[in-house]
């Protein structure tokens, strides 16, 4: 079998979206400055400044997500071929896991979920959780990661949940 590779840093935001997210947020904190300033300076005094709370909330957490579109890993991946399963990614705290076919006595999958456990030789064993991925590749992933399970000779159990 060849190897299945997913270069997970592609899925970022387009320019347009992150372009569009810092547009809005700017809107926001101008809406914010207006509630702020409409009853001292324009004199409507119908328009308490607390009003001003929501807009800049929502200022605060569209810009969140801007910042994060921005400074996102560009090595994110998932590479399962015949010699091991690698992959790195997360949404805050990506590190990489590498683990050799060799080292692994037996796999668990559930049926309903989009997760895999590895037991390893060692004992020990890691979760890959994969409900962070669209639904294709992490189908693809699982199925790929059963078959070479199956073509490698090591115990596969099915389970309904994790």
């Amino acid at each position: 079998m060849e190897q299945l590779y997913f270069n997970l840093s592609e899925e970022e935001f387009t320019k347009e979206r992150k372009i569009l997210l810092w547009t809005i947020s700017a809107l926001f904190f101008v809406g914010t400055l207006y509630v702020v300033t409409a009853s001292p300076i324009f004199g409507h005094i119908s328009i308490p400044p607390i009003l001003a709370l929501a807009p800049f909330t929502i200022c605060l957490i569209v810009t969140g997500f801007a910042i994060l579109a921005k400074l996102k890993r560009k090595d994110l991946f998932f590479l399962v071929d015949y010699g091991k399963i690698e992959f790195r990614f997360g949404v805050f705290k990506a590190k990489r896991h590498s683990f050799k076919w060799s080292e692994i006595s037996s796999l668990v999958m559930p049926h309903n979920q989009r997760k895999v456990k590895i037991n390893l030789n060692d004992g020990s064993s890691f979760v890959i959780n994969l409900t962070f991925l669209k639904l294709t590749k992490s189908t693809a992933i699982k199925q790929y990661i059963y078959n070479l399970g199956i073509e490698k000779d090591i115990k596969i159990t099915i389970v309904k949940v994790l």
